[in-house]
């Protein structure tokens, strides 16, 4: 008797596969090293996904939703302490294993992949602006450019990702904290 998962099951099952795949092989995956990696036939795998591309920016997609609902979470707090809990929970995400780090750069290099990317800076500095707005509202940040401000803020979050990558000891959440606290002065009424 074969025991038929739920869809959403059978994804996310595919995804795990599919990001250890990823993670070390990069683009070079095949269909059948996720299949194996899955336990899953191939039709399973193909009812769920038609390709790699499409398995790939699945991954994309549930990197930035798990972010995103973070960040919401983290609106509920007081703008300074929102933006900060937003910055280091991108740069703590990214960092849970080194090859999640790989991948992200993988998305920089998939033509369709980086033009989500794009979309998802946009979202993240409206994200950002939002709360800078409410906290000039609120009376806890200073007068400012929003838009200006939550584009260093995305800046400063990919710096450091980046120069983790390549600096492999590098620990950027203690940066991050230290930077922000410069920042947070500055924002300050």
């Amino acid at each position: 008797m074969t025991h038929h998962a739920a869809p959403e099951v059978r994804r996310a099952q595919i995804l795990e596969a599919a990001f250890s795949c990823f993670a070390a092989k990069g683009m070079d995956t095949r269909m059948d090293d996720i299949v194996r990696a899955s336990g899953l036939s191939k039709g399973v795998l193909y009812f769920h996904f038609r390709s790699k591309d499409e398995i790939f920016l699945a991954l994309f997609e549930s990197y930035e939703a798990l972010i995103l609902a973070e960040w919401d979470a983290a609106d509920r707090e007081a703008p300074l302490v929102a933006l900060r809990t937003q910055g280091a929970t991108a740069l703590r995400r990214l960092l849970e294993t080194r090859s999640l780090l790989d991948l992200w750069l993988e998305f920089f290099r998939h033509p369709e992949a980086r033009a989500r990317r794009a979309r998802v800076y946009v979202e993240a500095r409206r994200h950002l602006a939002a709360t800078l707005r409410r906290g000039i509202e609120d009376g806890s940040i200073g007068p400012c450019d929003p838009e200006a401000q939550a584009t260093a803020l995305t800046a400063l979050v990919e710096g450091l990702l980046l120069q983790a990558f390549v600096e492999p000891g590098l620990d950027p959440l203690p940066v991050w904290t230290a930077s922000f606290e410069a920042l947070e002065r500055g924002l300050r009424p």
